[in-house]
């Protein structure tokens, strides 16, 4: 398995619980809504989130000096 696979069901369990949780204050029907939402997307915005901090990291790296 590689680090895709677990980043995606993390992101997808994630994203289900919170979905499913901010939709039953609305009623049972948003409540699956959100937690179908939450399943689909949440393994895209984990991955965005994690792609992003890593190119943060990155550009810290990069202004650090250099070693001789």
């Amino acid at each position: 398995m590689t680090l895709i696979e677990p980043v995606m069901l993390v992101g997808a369990a994630i994203g289900g619980v919170v979905g499913a949780v901010w939709g039953f204050g609305s009623g049972i029907g948003w409540a699956v809504a959100g937690l179908l939402g939450g399943v689909v997307l949440g393994p895209v915005l984990l991955i965005l989130l994690l792609l992003v901090l890593a190119m943060l990291l990155q550009l810290r790296g990069k202004r650090s000096p250099e070693r001789p």
